[in-house]
């Protein structure tokens, strides 16, 4: 009698099982691992090339009426930056698993707009704790403790956007500060979104923690005093908002405006703002 052999059935990626849980956050959130061969899409290094900026560039000066190298290559950076922030924080945060951000291990898919709206990880490769249940997978490096992985976190944030900001520099002949106050208020942001949409009445110091191990190290380019967060309370419920650096330039857009959040809005203005947003939230809920 001839034993059978039962077919294994394939065992989902670790990382590919993070990557699903943060896709059903915000349905603007489009993750996918392994290779990709369709051709929209397009590698870091293709995106900001010499060849490719000026149809960039050009959407962007029209869009904003401006010639401003600063603020074009700021616009440019928010439209590129956000699924590979929230790649990198959102993973971190679900399982402690910080995939690999290296330019050449992404792949993007543009939008009409052309920003960013999906983001590939060809490599499997990410960093978790020791104490991960995926620690022995092939494509696992660890750590010994979260401090070490928040580390991680920020250098891979540090790697990418440092030679994305170069590269955007070099072409475009702005300087490298005010892009990386950009990427930082982002990263920030992300925190303060993320956490408190995992657990509404995320306690701010807990924020304010994460925020500060990748964020406030000194020596970091992403390190800058101006970011902060604040809190709002508004009948019982209080949360957390970004005290942001930078200036998204929505209000230079037809029929735009300056933001809620708006550096350039007055904090009493900024905070009745968001206290009619929490109103508006809260009635949605409560209804």
């Amino acid at each position: 009698m001839t034993s059978q052999v039962v077919p294994q059935m394939a065992t989902t990626h670790p990382l590919q099982v993070t990557l699903d849980r943060a896709m059903k956050l915000e349905d603007y959130i489009r993750f996918q691992l392994g290779p990709v061969s369709a051709a929209d899409w397009v590698t870091p290094a293709q995106l900001v090339h010499p060849n490719s900026l000026p149809k960039w560039v050009n959407k962007i000066q029209h869009n904003l009426s401006t010639e401003s190298k600063v603020i074009v290559a700021s616009s440019l950076l928010q439209r590129y930056q956000w699924q590979i922030i929230v790649a990198g924080i959102s993973c971190y945060l679900l399982d402690r698993r910080v995939p690999d951000l290296s330019p050449d291990n992404l792949r993007l898919q543009l939008d009409d707009e052309e920003g960013v709206r999906a983001l590939a990880l060809t490599r499997g490769t990410f960093t978790a704790l020791a104490t991960d249940p995926a620690a022995n997978h092939a494509d696992v490096h660890t750590v010994a403790s979260q401090e070490a992985l928040r580390e991680v976190l920020r250098q891979q944030l540090e790697g990418h956007f440092g030679w994305v900001i170069d590269q955007l520099c070099t072409h475009l002949g702005c300087k490298p500060r005010g892009l990386w106050l950009t990427v930082a208020d982002r990263c920030a942001a992300t925190f303060i979104w993320l956490m408190q949409e995992l657990e509404v009445a995320t306690p701010v110091d807990r924020i304010e923690h994460e925020i500060d191990g990748v964020l406030r190290v000194a020596g970091s380019p992403l390190n800058h005093p101006k970011i902060g967060v604040f809190t709002l309370t508004y009948k019982n419920c209080t949360r957390a908002f970004l005290d942001r650096a930078s200036c998204c330039y929505w209000y230079r857009e037809k029929d735009g405006d300056y933001c809620s959040t708006c550096p350039s809005r007055s904090q009493d203005d900024r905070n009745q703002r968001l206290l009619d947003y929490m109103a508006q939230e809260y009635n949605n809920t409560h209804t």
